[in-house]
């Protein structure tokens, strides 16, 4: 591939990740409801819940610690540094529960190297099979 194709190429390549990303990040969701390709990022997320069944709507119990949610709003950027999408996540608000209360263990949510590679040794002795 010569210099000016590959100068093409980039170009276009930055271009189409402009076209459908918001170069700006929001403060608040005031600010992203402003932005159709902000609430399109939120949208996706809220499909995420429901295609992965993650919560269910209910009636508030009464005399409950009601965590709330919060939207955290961040631009991905690939290897060169342009902007490659827009990603809003849904969060609880951790900091309102109380130990013993509202929870009794903690998880992490990303599985360590550390623990993989356990488990792939564990699996290879025993002759498991994974998925």
């Amino acid at each position: 591939m010569n210099t000016r194709s590959r100068m093409r190429s980039n170009l276009i390549e930055i271009s189409g990740f402009a076209c459908y990303t918001s170069k700006i990040e929001p403060k608040n969701v005031k600010e992203a409801l402003q932005d159709d390709l902000w609430v399109k990022a939120m949208q996706e997320e809220l499909h995420k819940f429901e295609r992965n069944h993650v919560w269910d709507l209910v009636p508030r119990p009464d005399r409950v610690n009601i965590i709330g949610t919060k939207w955290i709003f961040k631009n991905k950027t690939d290897e060169a540094g342009n902007i490659a999408r827009n990603k809003a996540r849904l969060v609880a608000q951790g900091y309102t529960q109380i130990e013993g209360i509202d929870y009794d263990e903690t998880f992490a949510p990303v599985a360590r190297l550390e623990s993989i590679r356990i488990l792939l040794a564990v699996a290879c002795i025993l002759g498991f099979t994974l998925f």
